[in-house]
């Protein structure tokens, strides 16, 4: 792979997972509140487990354009679709303009990037929303010049002045780029130290792979798999990330005073093979934590956020834990396969393994997951195809697939994980 090449891939990655590749541009200066409003409250939609706010654009010619934008708070700058980025004038040098709610924001031309990058020839945006319209991703570097309160249970997100708010919950310090937004909380496994960025935007918990393999030196039992499943298997790409990640359930991960129970978490397998990682070190993570404050372990997704009404005072260096739903130790159940999209179609990546004897006997690598129990994915969304292969452990799922051309059936049991 040319250097280019390598550049591109890693900046498609880091779009994909969720960072923005361009250097962040700080906000303090050309940026601005452009408008009046002191709080607005916006309704957020699930698309892929991910959350997504309508964001109104101005174009060069005046017009409004409504676009679906997703929340993503590990992502140091605004990312717009190729399309979106040349119809607002961006690449001439145009100022980004947009309102979420009542509030109208100014992000600096140079602060947004062009186009989230592509995978295997396709744009990521498609490979992660598709059939949902997503265009645009906003960022950290927006949201911290605001109090924001991500409210699942009532699927809203609140934008205020700093300091305005006086949630109720647990009170948690975090660490706070003043660039990029970023932000981290001290996490604790066990006896180990996990630094971790907050990013709701993500579906699942993520470690680095390093550091999953140091719990379980300690924390053998903590093991419940090799190879992504259900929402661990966040990215559906051809990569050792997911195909080669090691999943983990810790029984406490404590933030201060808050513990959060049976947390799952993939630990990500090698980027470049055992042998290249080794040579270079975890290059996914190396390059994904640059706009982190500091060095992280991996970040906290969906699967704890999506607990919690979270309140992120970010000029106070402060997060607000209310719990609204209890933890869900069964999360993962379902069938043991990490899949691969491609096109409109699923692929088997891998089939997943626990103490090395395979979780789905019969499917292999490279098999097209056509339905289960009849119900077709072909072109659905990633939601249908985990929910589709999600239940309670013994059930017995039924398997379409597709091999060398040739039709195969074949049932499959829901495990736990």
């Amino acid at each position: 792979m040319s250097r280019r090449s390598l550049r591109l891939f890693f900046c498609g990655l880091a779009a994909l997972l969720p960072v923005a590749c361009a250097a962040p541009t700080s906000l303090d200066g050309p940026a601005a509140v452009a408008s009046d409003a002191a709080t607005t409250r916006v309704p957020i939609v699930y698309g892929s487990q991910r959350p997504l706010v309508e964001l109104v654009f101005t174009g060069a010619d005046g017009r409004e354009r409504r676009v679906l934008a997703w929340v993503n708070m590990g992502a140091p700058t605004a990312v717009l679709s190729k399309n979106l980025y040349r119809e607002l004038g961006i690449g001439a040098g145009r100022d980004l303009a947009f309102r979420i709610g009542e509030i109208g924001i100014t992000v600096p031309a140079a602060s947004v990037t062009d186009g989230p990058g592509e995978l295997d020839g396709r744009d990521l945006f498609d490979l992660l929303f598709a059939p949902r319209r997503v265009e645009a991703i906003l960022p950290a570097s927006v949201l911290r010049r605001f109090t924001i309160v991500l409210d699942p249970a009532a699927r809203t997100l609140t934008l205020a002045p700093p300091g305005t708010l006086k949630p109720t919950g647990v009170p948690i310090p975090i660490r706070v780029d003043p660039a990029t937004g970023i932000a981290t909380v001290e996490a604790r496994a066990g006896e180990t130290v996990l630094p971790l960025v907050l990013d709701a935007g993500a579906p699942y918990t993520w470690l680095r792979g390093t550091a999953v393999a140091g719990l379980l030196r300690l924390h053998p039992e903590w093991h419940r798999a090799d190879g992504a499943v259900g929402h661990s298997n966040l990215a559906m790409a051809d990569l050792g990330l997911e195909r080669d990640g090691t999943l983990v359930r810790l029984p406490d991960l404590a933030l201060g005073d808050l513990v959060l129970p049976a947390v799952g978490a993939l630990g990500t397998g090698p980027m470049l093979g055992r042998v290249g990682d080794a040579l270079v070190g975890e290059m996914f993570w190396d390059l994904w934590q640059r706009p982190a404050p500091i060095p992280v372990a991996g970040w906290l997704g969906g699967n704890v956020l999506s607990d919690f009404r979270l309140t992120i005072d970010y000029a106070a260096g402060q997060s607000t834990w209310q719990r609204q739903r209890p933890a869900d130790p069964h999360d993962l159940d379902g069938i043991g396969l990490t899949l691969v999209r491609s096109g409109d179609d699923y692929t088997v990546g891998r089939v997943a393994e626990r103490t090395g004897e395979p979780l789905v006997a019969g499917v292999e690598p490279g098999d097209r997951l056509v339905a289960v129990d009849g119900r077709p994915l072909r072109g659905a969304a990633p939601e249908v195809a985990w929910d589709a292969l999600r239940g309670r452990p013994g059930t017995i799922r039924r398997l379409d697939l597709e091999r060398d051309g040739r039709p195969v059936q074949m049932e499959a049991p829901v495990m736990p994980f």
